[in-house]
Order: structure tokens, then sequence, then C-alpha cells
């Protein structure tokens, strides 16, 4: 089984210096809009003020969601997240879309001097966009794919969509999801990573996102695209891919690295977990880092494999990924469970 530590995953830890946009009022997209997307964006806000209000409450979950967490700046968390919706669901080729991320708990006030805009609480994080669907997949979902950022906390996210330019006469389908995250603490000195993402495919770009498109493209590790597998589930035919970042590494005096990680496959049968085989750890330090690899400049330590499943009868497996720094023996254990089938 073939470890990407070889030149595609050393070619990720030189190039990728992780840089998540940050501050208020970004938006992914640079073209104005229309009155009537104005319009759209306002009534989705609207809803989600009713919601903070207590005037609705969703009883379902309108649409599917699944995201991740990466290391960001100023000492927040990047939540990237992907939202699988029917396509029978929606009539028109965009749709409007607006976030807002607030505190667990958080509630609007009623409008003040007789206003009928209740007062929102602060937002960890608000935006909102108009994005083109695109085709759905094989199984016939469309897959929105975005990000936003936020200290570390439990959070209510609130994510309301509408079909946009709707006939005229012809009601716009709305629908809202509120989502609870609790985002981890990934700074410090403690050793951590990211999410272990596990990847439909990876794809090579010409170049970085232009910086106000980073919330457009939340899974673009500098000029590499990751695209998640929407389930984790395999035919033998297939190969695992996982990435993800190692934070909060020590240093050895020469200034680098000395980090193991080891991959081990468990299938879960009758009794319970059972060893299945491990794949050859990988090693960072000063041996198999690129010259003139440097934490200090925004480099990062992007581990990962990509193991075909020629060799995994159909069952259910866990892999369990184990994370070692031998510059001071911290170590932490991270697993993902998938299946593999025939056909």
């Amino acid at each position: 089984m073939e470890s990407i530590v070889g030149s595609r995953a050393r070619a990720l830890m030189w190039i990728v210096a992780f840089a998540v946009a940050c501050g208020t009022g970004l938006k992914a997209q640079e073209r104005e809009q229309t009155e009537e997307e104005d319009r759209e964006i306002v009534s989705l806000a609207t809803i989600v003020g009713a919601a903070l209000q207590g005037q609705i409450v969703p009883t379902e979950e309108p649409f599917e969601w699944v995201n991740d967490y990466l290391k960001s700046s100023e000492r927040t968390t990047f939540i990237p997240f992907t939202l699988s919706i029917e396509q029978a669901k929606l009539s028109t080729p965009t749709v409007a879309m607006y976030i807002f991320v607030a505190e667990e708990g958080a509630v609007a006030r009623p409008a003040v001097d007789g206003g009928a805009v209740p007062e929102l609480p602060e937002p960890a994080f608000e935006d909102a966009y108009h994005v083109d669907l695109g085709a759905p997949t094989p199984t016939g979902m469309y897959e929105i794919r975005r990000g936003f950022w936020a200290p570390s906390g439990s959070y209510d996210v609130y994510v309301a969509l509408s079909e946009s330019s709707v006939p005229d006469g012809t009601e716009a389908t709305t629908m809202m999801l509120k989502k609870s995250v609790d985002v981890p603490d990934m700074w410090g000195t403690r050793l951590t990573t990211s999410s272990v993402i596990q990847a439909s495919r990876i794809e090579p770009l010409t170049e970085p996102p232009p910086v106000d498109q980073q919330l457009a493209n939340p899974y673009t590790l500098g000029t590499l695209r990751i695209v998640p597998k929407s389930t984790p589930t395999y035919l033998t035919s297939d190969e695992l891919s996982i990435v993800f970042l190692v934070y909060n590494v020590g240093l050895t005096p020469s200034g680098l690295p000395d980090v193991d990680v080891t991959y081990t496959f468990n299938t879960h049968g009758a009794a319970g977990a059972e060893y299945f085989n491990q794949t050859n750890p990988q090693v960072f330090n000063e041996q198999t880092l690129p010259p003139g690899f440097d934490l200090a400049a925004g480099h990062q330590l992007v581990a990962g494999q990509a193991v075909p499943l020629t060799a995994f009868p159909a069952a259910d497996y866990r892999l369990d990924i184990t994370v070692t720094d031998k510059t001071n023996g911290a170590t932490l254990t991270r697993n993902i469970e998938f299946s593999v089938s025939a056909s």
C-alpha cells in the first residue's frame, strides 16, 4: 500500500501555507448584486431573525450538513462545510444563501422604538451569497461548499436558502437549517490536528484562489483543491484518500519537527474491532522534510494516505491514526470509519 508521504505529500508540505481570509463583511463574490438578489437576501435574513426570536422553530433538517475544522488565523478555527440538497427540491440553477453564526442559545431581542426589525445578537460570523448550483451528483444531490471562522466555543449556525430569480407569480422554495457546532481550540501548545478529511479527489490549481474567493473555495490548500467524499463508502476498486494537518508540534535544535504518523486498519465484526493491517509510518523530520521547510514562515505539516482498497474484503473498517511528536513525547489518536463493498 502506497503512502502519499512520497512526492505528492512532500509537494503538499512545501507549497501549502493555508491562509483563511479573516475579517468582517468579506463576501465570497465580487460582482454587485441586483435589487432582486438584495431582496432575496433580506428575506432570508428576516427568516433567520424570526428563528432567533423563537417565532420559527425548525423541526427537521431540509438538507444535509457536514463540516470539518482547520486552524485559521487570529486564534480562530476555520470551519469548511458541505450542504447536500436533493435536486428535486429546487427548480432554479441559482440559490440565495444567508448564514448567521451566534453563540449557542443566543436570541434576538424585540425591535426598539416600535420598529419592525428585531435586534439580532452579535454574530460570530455573518455572510450572504448567491450560488450557482452546477450539476448534481450521480445520486441526484446538489452540493454547496462554503466556510466560516470563529473562536473556539459552542455555536448555533443558521443557514437559510431559497431559489433565486423564480418566474413571476411563482413562490420561491425556501428552507432553513439550524445546526449546533462545537468549535475546537487548535491554538496553544498541545499537539492537535485538523479534521481527517476523506477526499473523493484532489485537484491541482495553477494558482491559489484570490483572497476574496477563499470562502467559496473552503477546501483549498495553496494550489490544491480537496473535494471531500460525500459518504464514507467505497468499492474494492476505489482508493481511500485522506488528508489532515498536524498542529502545535515541538522543534528539534535544528528548528524542524520530528513527527511520526502510523495508520492501523481494523475491521468491525461480531467480536468487535479486529486488527486487519497497517501501512508504513509517515515520518516528518530533518531527513524527510523539503529544504527550506519552516513552520514560522507558514508552511504546514500535511499528512495523509492514498490506499488502494483492492486487498480489502467487503466489510466495515476503522482506521486508527496515531501522531507522535518525538521532540516531547506527546501523542494523540484520530480515527475514521468507512465501509468497503465488492460492487
